[in-house]
C-alpha cells in the first residue's frame, strides 16, 4: 500500500527564522535535551494542544 498522509497532517507551508549561529545551537540544544531528533520536532511541540512526547513524533520532520 502507498505511504498516504492523512489530509489534517498535510504541510502546505514553510516558515523561514534567520537566527544566529548560537541560536540556532540553542535550539538544537533544547531539541536534544528534550528528546526531539529535530528542530522541527521541537518547535511543533511548543504549539501542541497537548504536551506531545518525542517518542510520539518519531519519523516526522
Amino acid at each position: 500500500m502507498a505511504n498516504i498522509k492523512e489530509p489534517e497532517n498535510k504541510k502546505e507551508f514553510i516558515i523561514r527564522v534567520r537566527v544566529t549561529p548560537a541560536e540556532r545551537e540553542e535550539f538544537m540544544k533544547r531539541a536534544a535535551a528534550q528528546g526531539y531528533r529535530t528542530v522541527s520536532e521541537f518547535i511543533r511541540s511548543l504549539i501542541a494542544d497537548k504536551p506531545t512526547s518525542p517518542e510520539k513524533n518519531k519519523g516526522v520532520s
